[in-house]
């Protein structure tokens, strides 16, 4: 009786541990993916900042409100530095880390993204708004 009752807690923790792995991995597909849908939501707004930029300084031109174009320009290049150093420092694979290291570090690149897709849509809107 006690070598059933053994084998059966070893075939429980057995299938807890292989849970408990399963939702780790889950996790970490679901944060990873959440991270790339806001990178590719904001991405292609990339071009908007460029084009804005060019605007903008034709428009320094033409008044003389020079200061608030500058501004403008400026918050729309710190929002591209912003995502081109996400970019570079975004690491997918994530070699050598721990699930729960990867699961932190998604949840943190989750966040930055975050900031700077904020950063780019203020920026464009902002110098949308000028320009109208």
């Amino acid at each position: 009786m006690k070598l059933i009752l053994v084998k059966f807690s070893l075939i429980l923790l057995s299938a807890f541990f292989i849970v408990a792995c399963g939702s780790k991995e889950a996790d970490i597909e679901k944060l990873k993916s959440e991270t790339i849908a806001i990178h590719d939501e904001v991405m292609p707004k990339m071009d908007d900042i460029m084009k804005l930029k060019k605007s903008l300084r034709n428009e320094m031109d033409s008044t003389q409100s020079n200061e608030e174009i500058q501004r403008l320009i400026i918050s729309l290049e710190e929002a591209d530095k912003a995502m081109m150093n996400w970019m570079r420092n975004y690491d997918p694979r994530m070699e050598n880390l721990t699930e729960e290291e990867k699961i932190e570090y998604l949840n943190e690149q989750k966040l930055s993204i975050s900031e700077v897709s904020k950063k780019m849509n203020k920026s464009i809107s902002e110098a949308e708004e000028y320009l109208k």
